[in-house]
């Protein structure tokens, strides 16, 4: 899935364990040569990927009282764990891939997801007891080889799977939509208009595929006045 808004913006949909995403985004930001390539990553997660991250996380967690943060992430990378083994690619290896090219081509990176903990924190803060029992009963429900909603793993970034998907999850779990999509959208436009009206030329943006139909909507609108910062964002 790939939205150009004008001249200066290209977002590339992908999914984090769909094979050909990596090739779209190398072949993308060949072909672009941006100055800036902004990756749906967090400090955390980014040097989760790269092997930094240390298992005394683990411990940190269990001593400060966030066992259910823990176990919440735990849960939602199983998931991919569980689609990277069918499609044989690591989750994430997406993100990688652009952080590698973006070097190879002379592009500076941007890490522009909000962090993980705040996300998950506010997650897990937010959803109801009945709404968390029905989630994981259906993260479990998916993980079994009979179990969940059937998909071809090819089209999970196509425009019209992509807004079922969105629709099923906001109906399941509106809190899992609201935390895990519509706020982060909010947070990554922010950071994307910023990386713009810097002026500095042309930006690939990289982030799932769920993620692009609200970074479109939001962005392409602030396009018009010449990507003019104003944008609002809650902090609580």
């Amino acid at each position: 899935m790939l939205k150009k808004i004008g001249d200066r913006l290209t977002i590339i949909g992908v999914a984090h364990v769909l094979p050909k995403s990596v090739v779209e985004v190398r072949d993308t930001i060949e072909r672009e040569r941006p100055e800036t390539v902004a990756v749906e990553l967090c400090p955390v997660r980014y040097a989760a990927l790269v092997g930094r991250a240390r298992e005394a996380r683990a411990s940190e967690a269990l001593r400060s009282g966030q066992l259910r943060l823990l176990i919440t992430g735990k849960l939602f990378r199983l998931i991919q764990t569980k689609f990277a083994h069918q499609t044989g690619m690591p989750a994430g290896e997406e993100m990688l891939a652009a952080i590698k090219c973006a070097k190879e081509v002379g592009a500076r990176v941007e890490l522009i997801d909000q962090n993980i903990a705040m996300t998950l924190q506010r997650l897990v803060g937010q959803m109801g007891r009945g709404e968390k029992i029905r989630l994981i009963g259906e993260i479990l429900l998916a993980l079994l080889p009979f179990g969940g909603k059937r998909i071809a793993i090819e089209k999970v970034t196509e425009d019209q799977v992509v807004v079922w998907l969105l629709s099923s999850l906001k109906q399941s779990s509106p809190t899992s939509y609201r935390v895990l999509i519509e706020e982060r959208d909010e947070y990554m436009a922010a950071r994307i208009l910023i990386i713009l009206a810097r002026g500095e030329g042309k930006v690939v943006c990289v982030v799932g595929a769920g993620h692009v139909p609200g970074l479109y909507r939001r962005l392409a609108a602030q396009a018009e006045s010449g990507w003019g910062i104003n944008l609002k964002y809650p902090v609580t």
